[in-house]
């Protein structure tokens, strides 16, 4: 169990940084529908496109989007730090036969 515990930690950790690669088009298309919408929740809210208030409105909605990011990322973090645990305390308390 903790051979594979290890390899799935070990393939995870390997998989993140390479799932952060992405070419400019590939960034462009995730970035239209995320523009669209905010242009859209913007408008909804009484915005025009060049106003101030639009402007603003849509620094608040890439921010609210950072913050949760920020918050994915401290959540995965959180995890693996608790399966290394889980796992190292397992290794540490197993009985000896």
């Amino acid at each position: 169990m903790e051979m594979h515990f290890s390899r799935l930690l070990l393939i995870v950790a390997a998989a993140l940084p390479l799932g952060a690669c992405m070419t400019a088009a590939e960034q462009q298309a995730q970035a239209r529908p995320i523009a669209a919408n905010d242009d859209a929740a913007c408008r909804s809210a009484g915005a025009n496109p060049g106003t101030p208030a639009y402007v603003q409105c849509r620094k608040d909605r890439s921010n609210q989007r950072a913050i949760a990011q920020t918050e994915a990322d401290r959540s995965m973090q959180r995890s693996m730090w608790w399966m290394n645990q889980q796992a190292t305390q397992s290794r540490m308390y197993r009985p000896r036969l």
